[in-house]
């Protein structure tokens, strides 16, 4: 089966819902998050020169909050989102280039990005642990990953337990039953901070920082 068709099958629910009625519903769900979704980009160390990638970026909330002199790639399936975000920053004095893309499979080198911004989307792409993968292929060693969702914790019992429950939910729009730990499990990160993303400590920001190759080897002897 060829990239494209497998890309319509498995997103084909998502594509819908964020082509029609999510851009009318995700001002109004976004707004009260605004304020916690900037106090955890905060926490990444934004460089003059930098280049950040934001898969999912939707509408383009979050750039506003990334520092002009800063390059950013977005990403996301939706091309109505991405119209939305495309009209709104069009007078950012930024470098923003938007693509629509498979966040499974990211058209870019390894190694090519200084930042990666990842609010509320492994709850919402198919496959949250590739996704991950993929964005840990392509950000530089060293580099910065921003996670702002709800991902959870749970006992090791439990664990295959969810597992089955989102084979049925990773078609919808979202889940909220994806394991953190899950998700980033046999990466080469590593999580430097962790914040309450929340009112009620619902979604968490986690900033996790890309293992460099010598700290990956110090780590195997």
């Amino acid at each position: 089966m060829g990239f494209k068709v497998a890309f319509k099958l498995k997103n084909i629910l998502k594509q819908l819902s964020f082509n029609t009625f999510i851009p009318f519903f995700y001002p109004m769900m976004m707004l009260p998050l605004r304020g916690w979704r900037r106090k955890s980009i905060a926490l990444l160390s934004f460089n003059a020169g930098d280049r950040v990638i934001i898969p999912g970026v939707g509408s383009g909330y979050d750039l506003p909050h990334i520092p002009v002199g800063v390059t950013v790639d977005g990403i996301d399936i939706s091309e109505v989102m991405l119209a939305i975000a495309r009209n709104k920053n069009r007078h950012r004095k930024q470098e923003i280039t938007l693509h629509i893309m498979d966040g499974e499979n990211l058209d870019f080198p390894d190694n090519t990005f200084d930042k990666a911004i990842l609010d509320l989307f492994l709850t919402c792409v198919y496959d949250p642990v590739r996704a991950f993968s993929e964005i840990v292929r392509v950000v530089k060693p060293g580099g910065e990953i921003l996670i702002y969702d709800h991902l959870i914790s749970v006992p090791k019992w439990a664990a295959p337990f969810m597992s089955v429950i989102d084979v049925v939910m990773k078609y919808n729009f979202c889940t909220v039953i994806r394991v953190f730990d899950d998700v980033i499990k046999g990466q080469p990160v590593t999580v430097a901070r962790e914040i309450k993303g929340d009112p009620f400590g619902f979604i968490k920001g986690f900033l996790l920082r890309k293992t460099s190759w010598i700290e990956a080897h110090q780590a195997l002897r």
